[in-house]
Order: structure tokens, then sequence, then C-alpha cells
């Protein structure tokens, strides 16, 4: 039982605070992940995506308004895909991203792009001092794309 006046100690007050560089690395390897895929330049999809990524999205399932998630594209197939030119068909005045970080608590984040042809969910990780890898990825096409 608490006695009258004690405050007790918030979880929020416990939180290691993310800095501005933690935010701007977060940004920075959302933007290698979409700006490396546009380009078809493996190295920087390489360098942002953790080796055990997983990425996946749902397709239409074998019945009528039903869903089935796809099989999961791993780091392989991802940096492969892209040095086969990834989304470099897109003409570059087309390519426009978004990239919003939704939250960020101490060494996991989650951000937003969207990019001329999907929308992707993606879960970073911060690895060492201030490298942040995209470890999950969910995706879908954009209407229209």
């Amino acid at each position: 039982m608490l006695e009258k006046g004690h405050v007790e100690k918030s979880a929020v007050e416990d939180v290691s605070l993310p800095t501005q560089e933690d935010y701007d690395a977060v940004v920075r390897s959302v933007k290698d992940y979409s700006e490396g895929w546009y380009d078809g330049d493996p190295e920087r999809m390489r360098r942002c995506l953790h080796p055990d990524l997983t990425k996946r999205t749902i397709e239409p399932g074998p019945e009528p308004e039903t869903w089935k998630l796809r099989r999961p594209i791993t780091f392989d197939r991802m940096v492969d895909a892209t040095k086969e030119g990834g989304g470099s068909e897109v003409p570059p005045p087309q390519r426009r991203y978004q990239i919003d970080v939704l939250d960020l608590f101490r060494h996991i984040a989650i951000a937003r792009c969207v990019s001329p042809q999907y929308v992707d969910y993606l879960h970073l990780a911060k690895f060492g001092d201030r490298r942040w890898l995209i470890v999950d990825a969910l995706w879908e096409v954009r209407k229209g794309a």
C-alpha cells in the first residue's frame, strides 16, 4: 500500500529518450531502402537491411473477399531484386517519397514510407552506436501503381 503523498515513478521517466541523431539515422536507413530500390543500388539496400529481414505483403486468397500472407522476401532476395534493377523503371521525376517516423523507443522504431509504387511499414532496430537496420517490412502496392 502506498502512503499518502508517495508518487509512483512513471514508466516514462525511465525511458531513454531518442536523440535527433536517432531520428536522422532512422530516416537515413529508410531513404537507403526506398532510394536504393528505385535507383537499383544494391549497396544502399544492403546497408539498411538486417540479414534476418522478413518482408511480407498480403494478396487475395482463394475465396472471394479473403486475403492471405504471401511468401516472405529475404535479405538476399531483396538485394538481388535491387541489383536486377529494383524500381528503376519509374522515371526519376516521379520518384517522390514520404517518410514518417511513427515511433521510436530506445533501440526500436517504426516508420512508414510512401513511395511511387508502395506503402511500407518498417520495423527498425538499433545495432551499435548509430546503425539502424530494417528487420521487418509489411508492404502493399498503392492503388493505380
